[in-house]
């Protein structure tokens, strides 16, 4: 095997034997090794023109939250791939496993197998990423030319797929999530993906604007139409010709403008405000709303025709709060993205803030999961993100939750261990009276019914 670079394989951990080992094996594979503790070592420090396989021992804390100085000591650029092997046990939590998959190449399970090892480095020098990962190690995602939706979450990966399909058409799609998900990120993403890609995308904050001045931003007006129109206007629909327009917060249209973009979605057709003439547009059409559609229908304030036209291709998009294996990447992203655009420096990310992120419930989802990141990155002193950098009371409701979830899953656990208790106190006792229930009864201090509702609930076999 020949390599080009000066140093091929880099392994990056503080357990002497496991670096030993995988030393001998990398050799016997005719790699140079250098081995480093942390990726803040000088060993770590290579020549950009290596581009070496990099073994990262993910079970320390420490090693797995300085995977963005890792990237830089490499001159690995935004975006760019990493020959990342992480090495976890088997077991590892998979959030974790999740935040290395922002770069992360293969995985390899300690006490580690030769002939997986073998495998991955096969798979590497014929430049193909090894399969067989579990869903964390293979994130769905959606590319276009400027931008990328990623996730982690299996039960979105159907929902990413359609989308992609409906981007290629021009159907009218309608996005519904919470403020804050990405909705007008996903529709851009969409026109990126669509062959209207070299037009223009326009978006249109329906909430922004008084609804009787929302005609003539979505249509146009002529000069004297109404009050104040001292000249003519293009409307929304004229300048986004050929391109793809988008309707944030459709909820809060009027009916009589519900009408109108009812039948420009039908047919094409509209009339600027104060004209007779009718035109034809030529755009597609995203449409997205903040709240559930069927409930504005029962309250009268939406048209039912419009809802079941824009049902036609209609995707709701989860909060964060629901994507809890999207949070520890996605922060990690948005570290790197602001270290990027505002020249600082994050050497390494304490594993305490990721539990932070994760515990907490982000009503403001994606939008206020970026507001924090970048607030702690500016403030961050001594290159490290901890806690204390994030907004206090964040902390204190991620924490609370925390507990709270730990105190639930003592409770279950206590439940489970005294059931288990009674179950096995009811059997001896079945046992000893040579299972006669009237007698098993009494011993215990309970009714016949209870103990019969007891043995069916444990599922006790009664051996006459």
């Amino acid at each position: 095997m020949s390599h080009d670079s000066a140093c091929n394989a880099l392994i990056v951990s503080k357990d002497g034997r496991l670096s030993g080992e995988l030393r001998e094996c990398l050799e016997a594979h005719d790699y140079q090794v250098r081995v480093t503790p942390t990726p803040a070592a000088d060993e770590a420090r290579l020549p950009r023109s290596a581009r070496p396989v990099v073994f990262l021992d993910l079970r320390n804390d420490e090693l797995w939250g300085e995977l963005p100085q890792l990237r830089r000591n490499l001159g690995c650029g935004p975006g760019q791939p990493l020959q990342l092997v992480g090495m976890v046990e088997h077991g590892f939590a998979p959030d974790r496993v999740a935040l290395a998959n922002t770069w992360l190449y293969s995985k390899l399970e300690l006490p580690f197998d030769r002939e997986r090892l073998s495998r991955v480095l096969y798979l590497i020098g014929q430049n193909e990423r090894p399969g067989g990962l579990d869903p964390y190690s293979a994130p769905r995602v959606l590319e276009g030319t400027s931008r990328r939706f990623t996730t982690y979450m299996p039960s979105m990966f159907a929902t990413l797929d359609d989308l992609e399909v409906a981007a290629k058409h021009d159907f009218t799609i309608l996005l519904i999530g919470e403020t804050g998900t990405g909705k007008t990120y996903l529709a851009r993403l969409i026109h990126e993906l669509s062959p209207r890609r070299e037009s223009r995308f326009l978006t249109v904050a329906c909430g922004a604007l008084p609804n009787e001045l929302l005609g003539s931003e979505l249509f146009g007006h002529l000069k004297g139409s109404f009050t104040g129109a001292d000249r003519p206007k293009q409307g929304k629909f004229e300048v986004a010709e050929g391109g793809t327009i988008l309707l944030d917060e459709i909820d809060v249209l009027g009916l009589e403008q519900q009408a109108k973009l009812l039948r420009v979605l039908e047919t094409g057709e509209y009339e600027p405000v104060g004209s007779n003439e009718t035109r034809i547009t030529n755009t597609r059409t995203i449409v997205a709303s903040n709240v559930d559609l069927t409930d504005l229908i029962a309250a009268e304030r939406f048209r039912a025709d419009l809802f079941f036209r824009l049902k036609q291709v209609m995707f709701e998009i989860p909060p964060l709060r629901k994507r809890p294996h999207d949070i520890v990447p996605l922060a990690m992203g948005m570290i790197e993205e602001c270290c990027r655009q505002h020249s600082l420096t994050v050497r390494c990310v304490h594993p305490d803030l990721l539990d932070v992120l994760k515990n907490y419930s982000w009503p403001g989802n994606v939008r206020e999961l970026r507001n924090e990141v970048r607030r702690a990155v500016l403030f961050c002193r001594g290159g490290a993100l901890t806690p204390d950098l994030l907004t206090p009371s964040l902390v204190f409701d991620a924490r609370r939750r925390q507990e709270e979830g730990a105190m639930c899953g003592a409770q279950v656990g206590l439940a489970g261990h005294v059931a288990h208790t009674e179950q096995e106190t009811i059997e001896q006792m079945l046992r000893t009276h040579s299972f006669n229930r009237a007698a098993t009864a009494r011993a215990l201090g309970i009714s016949r019914v209870t103990l019969y509702n007891k043995i069916r609930k444990y599922r006790i076999r009664i051996d006459e």
